[in-house]
């Protein structure tokens, strides 16, 4: 399953991921990742949570994000859920990149059976029509 949280940014879109970050550690079974671009206070974070910063992986383009996700699901089969906050600080703000790693998340999750839930900074409206289906009402 892919959920995709978006709008401009100063929305409150890491605020709802965090509030389904905290309910996937009571119902997961088995591994949470959290990967973001840089660190920030992570206190209320649960510590079963693996926290990622792309900044210190110098991770910050498309391919190499694709790769660094692939290489997280192939190291570790038991991830149940991906949790991406700032897809377009990490692949570009292009939504042809955006498009490109919807399509590359989708094929993973049907290999792997994990659960995606991203923050995207733009609006509804300018998320690739191929990932229309995936964005949650925020209202």
């Amino acid at each position: 399953m892919i959920e995709i949280i978006c709008g401009p940014k100063g929305t409150g879109k890491t605020k709802i991921m965090l509030e389904a970050l905290d309910k996937a550690c009571h119902d997961a079974k088995g591994d949470i990742v959290f990967i973001t671009d840089k660190r920030f206070n992570t206190v209320k974070i649960n510590f079963k949570v693996r926290l990622l910063y792309t900044e210190e992986f110098e991770v910050m383009e498309l391919n190499a994000f694709t790769g660094f996700v692939k290489g997280l699901l192939a190291g570790n089969a038991d991830i149940e859920y991906l949790f991406i906050d700032g897809l377009c600080k990490m692949t570009g703000y292009e939504t042809e990149s955006v498009d490109q790693f919807i399509k590359a998340i989708e094929k993973l999750e049907k290999e792997y059976g994990f659960k995606a839930i991203m923050t995207v900074s733009m609006d509804a409206d300018k998320v690739p029509q191929s990932a229309q289906s995936y964005i949650i009402n925020l209202d």
